[in-house]
């Protein structure tokens, strides 16, 4: 025959559970520590710093007579927009981009075309015709093939700017 658990003793409130309440208090404590890091969590979301949207998703590179948008976090795998907003009239402008951005973005989509691109080993040119009211804008669609840090370069006219790039898993 089976030998019964002894009973739990009564305690000063009248309850008669067994606990331990110091384990009780670190389950606590643990608790809201993981309830302050999903807020955190949450809260850097709605921010933009893990991409997709937000207030800070987005960074700008000024230039004498440009400026270019480009994501500050992008997503692995996600599309993203890179933009060159030329201000100033000019019948053709061109744009420079590193080699080291283009190895980890590619670019799906340029509008509008260029009329004219050049490869060289460290970049690649496009020229872009230019007629009508400024400002003339070029977005290029991307998308992030590898994640981790990477460097945008980018160059209009004689201006070249430089800038870093987060892609997340």
């Amino acid at each position: 025959m089976a030998k019964e658990p002894a009973a739990p003793p009564l305690r000063a409130d009248g309850l008669q559970i067994e606990e331990d309440r110091a384990f009780q208090r670190r389950f606590w404590r643990a608790q809201r520590l993981a309830w302050l890091a999903f807020a955190a969590a949450c809260l850097v979301a709605l921010l933009g710093l893990t991409g997709s949207g937000g207030a800070f998703q987005k960074s700008v590179m000024r230039f004498d007579g440009a400026r270019v948008e480009f994501p500050r976090i992008s997503r692995w795998e996600g599309p993203d927009e890179l933009k060159v907003r030329f201000e100033r009239p000019a019948p053709s402008h061109g744009l420079r981009i590193g080699r080291d951005f283009l190895d980890r973005f590619s670019v799906e989509r340029i509008q509008p075309e260029p009329e004219r691109s050049t490869l060289s080993g460290a970049a690649q040119s496009f020229v872009f015709a230019a007629e009508g009211e400024d400002p003339r804008t070029v977005t290029l669609d991307i998308r992030a093939k590898h994640f981790g840090w990477t460097r945008l370069e980018v160059g209009i006219g004689a201006e070249t700017r430089t800038a870093r790039i987060l892609i997340l898993p």
